[in-house]
């Protein structure tokens, strides 16, 4: 195993970490500095609060839950089981998420460019998981996972795609935002289970 049980400061230093496949990985607090992070393997993986330049993970064997907020450029997220994300992630370029289970996305998402959710479980979405993105966001594109949401979607003139069955759990607004293009669509069922729900693709989009 793998435990930080206080801060890590890396001063813009990179940050590799390798558990292999049955060893576990723990950050307790917060970790700064900006520096690229990577984390090639590892079982149970559990992190606090991340400020990096970007955040790599590879391969988790079992689980990822950000129990802090993560602030970071480039986010990929592999994981064989599930992913949690507690705290709200911010100042991200493109955002991915793949679990071979579940997805619980309980804290918000701001996005500069792409956001892509696949899981081969559920995603869940809370109300305060709200994602707003620059680019294109994208449900279920390589998973067949379906997604029961309370949560509105924003982007700037960027494509809205559900790709699996949509359950809303609370009112949701999708919206393009931009006002001119982007597209929504929704591939599969919706049950909206008495919800309201809102569609925005701007002038121009479908």
């Amino acid at each position: 195993n793998i435990l930080f049980s206080a801060a890590i400061a890396t001063g813009g230093q990179n940050l590799a970490l390798d558990a292999g496949t049955a060893g576990n990985i723990t950050l307790s607090a917060a970790l700064t500095g900006r520096g690229a992070m990577t984390v090639r393997d590892g079982a149970v993986q559990a992190y606090g609060a991340l400020t990096v330049g970007s955040l790599s993970i590879a391969d988790a064997t079992t689980s990822v839950t950000f129990g802090g907020a993560v602030a970071s450029g480039a986010i990929t997220v592999n994981s064989g089981g599930t992913i949690v994300q507690t705290g709200a992630v911010t100042a991200a370029t493109n955002i991915d998420y793949d679990a071979g289970s579940t997805i619980a996305l309980n804290a918000a998402i701001a996005a500069s460019g792409t956001v892509a959710i696949d899981s081969t479980g559920v995603t869940t979405i809370a109300a305060a998981g709200a994602i707003t993105a620059g680019g294109a966001v994208t449900f279920g594109a390589a998973k067949s996972g379906t997604l029961t949401t309370a949560g509105d979607v924003d982007t700037t003139d960027d494509n809205i795609t559900f790709t699996r069955a949509v359950t809303l759990t609370a009112a949701v607004d999708i919206d393009t935002v931009g006002g001119s293009a982007g597209n929504i669509l929704f591939s599969a069922a919706i049950a909206t289970a008495g919800q309201d729900l809102t569609l925005d693709a701007g002038t121009a989009g479908n």
